[in-house]
């Protein structure tokens, strides 16, 4: 799941996106610089609501080969509004939540509490204070779909001063092919393009695909013995959880769309209900899983 975690990145890699478009007979521009978090500020709502977790049967399986137990503590960097956080709490003694919008938090903190957990630490933070933040020795740190927003060999660096004998750390990115996608993804994708311009992406592709592939960092690092499996399942949106949804992703939030956004909501909803008039989708997910240990 995308967020902000590291005022630098890979190098110096702040956001920086511009366009002017014709809205309503008139010009206005947009401009969003800065680290990524501050697009995400916007999308915190949206986030906890229809960003989607992990399945329960992939986290068993995860915690079995990492050895995670009541005794465990983890670091979940980059934590959003919880999708990991929540279900390794369920498996571990300690979770140690990190997330540089303290929105984000509090809206993983509610979801934790309503589901009676109270054996995590949520902690405001990007990943380049993370020795300043956790304590020594913990057994895991996971990236749910945050590594590439960290300056991904420095923060291993850090990792490997901060976690135990034995420890592992783990990465969760999507790797699901374009051809794959449904039919009402294109079409959403299309839209967007016509209200933000085909090269919105422009501002945050450096941290989204960076030529150096993850698994080629981790190698490279402390961590090198690198395992990896993936996660495949789908599930079942309402058109308005798939229009919501939009609004979660780094280069298409609220905060990108501006004034337009309930045009935007309205349109993608409008296009979803013309290929799918019964008002329901299905998303895919297919996820690559790195766990990496010391060798």
């Amino acid at each position: 799941m995308a967020r902000g975690v590291s005022n630098t990145g890979d190098g110096d890699r702040s956001v920086v996106s511009a366009w002017i478009r014709s809205c309503g007979g008139a010009i206005w521009t947009r401009v969003v610089t800065g680290p990524p978090e501050g697009l995400f500020a916007s999308a915190v709502t949206q986030y906890a609501r229809y960003r989607p977790g992990y399945p329960a049967r992939e986290v068993d399986r995860l915690a079995d080969l990492v050895g995670l137990d009541r005794s465990s503590t983890v670091i979940d960097i980059g934590c959003g509004t919880g999708q990991l956080t929540i279900p390794l709490a369920e498996r571990a003694g300690t979770v140690i939540a990190v997330d540089p919008l303290a929105e984000m938090l509090e809206a993983g903190r509610a979801r934790a509490v309503a589901q009676g957990l109270t054996n995590i630490r949520w902690l405001q933070g990007d990943s380049g204070a993370i020795e300043s933040l956790v304590p020594l020795g913990a057994h895991l740190a996971t990236f749910a779909a945050s590594f590439h927003w960290t300056d991904r060999a420095e923060v291993l660096r850090s990792l490997d001063r901060l976690l135990g004998p034995g420890a592992h750390v783990v990465t969760i990115n999507d790797d699901l092919d374009a051809a794959a996608e449904p039919d009402w993804v294109p079409a959403v994708g299309r839209l967007r393009d016509e209200f933000l311009g085909t090269d919105h992406t422009v501002g945050t592709d450096p941290w989204r695909k960076s030529p150096v592939s993850h698994r080629q960092i981790i190698e490279a690092s402390p961590f090198a013995k690198v395992r990896s499996w993936h996660w495949e399942w789908e599930r079942r949106l309402t058109v308005d959880e798939a229009v919501g949804l939009q609004f979660t992703y780094s280069y298409s939030t609220p905060a990108v769309f501006g004034p337009r956004a309930a045009e935007f909501a309205s349109r993608a909803r409008a296009a979803i209900l013309a290929l799918h008039p019964d008002g329901t989708v299905i998303e895919p997910f297919r996820v690559e899983v790195l766990v990496a240990g010391r060798p």
